[in-house]
């Protein structure tokens, strides 16, 4: 996977030359929760409820304020990652005898979008379930992350997404990859277009768990993605993939090492 810094300024771009990451929405502050019902529990009940459901969650800092008015939950606070915000939220919201749940949680903000990026890029590229068939790319601006793809299963999706919320500074997740529909002939040719790829004796050197070229396969229609390093590597590879039977039409975005900024 290679970090790179796509030009608009200040726009933090990671592609995965290693992957192929539905809209994962960040809840905001100061979102206004409609109650399920209405049982005339006490605000002190209701709060000990709170703060029974968040106590097993580990904030490494002090977790954010509990306080209930009328039967209406207000938490605030500042927590290090959208998954913390999202998991105080999510328990407070199971709490019966609400009336309505305020959220004035606040992320703690990333030193910068550039190194917010380089740590998505390694939680990705970190997934063990992350293979040459699936495919992430995506940017990062003012702290939201911009996922964009598609990976072959749908599990492999929740759990990169939650990984990524897991990330300190990450504000929001913007996702847009595409889970890839069950298909035996798109299995088959995924695996024989990867298979003439890497038996090229210019991929040998690669490591295959961090290889450059992803084949993406959707009813037929191929895309190739990564970086290698250099224009032999891309030819071969191009030609490669069309020396396969059965594709419709083979989609080459691979990229040369020195073209990534």
């Amino acid at each position: 996977m290679h970090a790179n810094i796509r030009r608009p300024r200040r726009d933090f771009v990671f592609g995965a030359a290693v992957v192929t990451l539905v809209i994962f929405t960040a809840i905001a502050g100061a979102a206004r929760v409609s109650a399920q019902n209405s049982s005339g529990t006490s605000d002190a009940a209701i709060k000990a409820a709170v703060l029974k459901e968040i106590s097993g969650i580990n904030y490494g800092a002090p977790r954010p304020s509990v306080t209930v008015s009328g039967g209406v939950i207000m938490l605030s606070g500042t927590v290090s990652s959208l998954w913390l915000k999202e998991e105080t939220i999510n328990r407070a919201l199971k709490v019966p005898g609400r009336t309505e749940l305020q959220s004035d949680i606040v992320i703690t903000k990333a030193e910068s979008d550039e190194k917010l990026a380089a740590e998505v890029v390694k939680r990705i590229t970190g997934y063990d379930r992350f293979t040459v068939y699936d495919d992430f790319q995506g940017r990062v601006k003012n702290g939201v992350v911009y996922l964009s793809g598609a990976v072959t299963e749908e599990k492999k999706l929740t759990d990169v997404v939650e990984r990524v919320a897991k990330v300190r500074g990450v504000q929001a997740i913007d996702n847009k990859v595409t889970i890839l529909p069950a298909n035996r002939s798109d299995d088959a040719l995924r695996v024989a277009i990867a298979n003439a790829i890497y038996r090229n004796p210019e991929f040998e050197n690669y490591s295959m768990a961090n290889p450059p070229i992803h084949v993406i396969v959707n009813n037929g229609y191929v895309i190739l993605t990564g970086i290698v390093r250099s224009e032999v590597e891309k030819i071969k590879a191009h030609e490669s993939a069309a020396s396969v039977f059965g594709s419709i039409k083979i989609d080459d975005r691979v990229r040369l090492a020195r073209e990534v900024k």
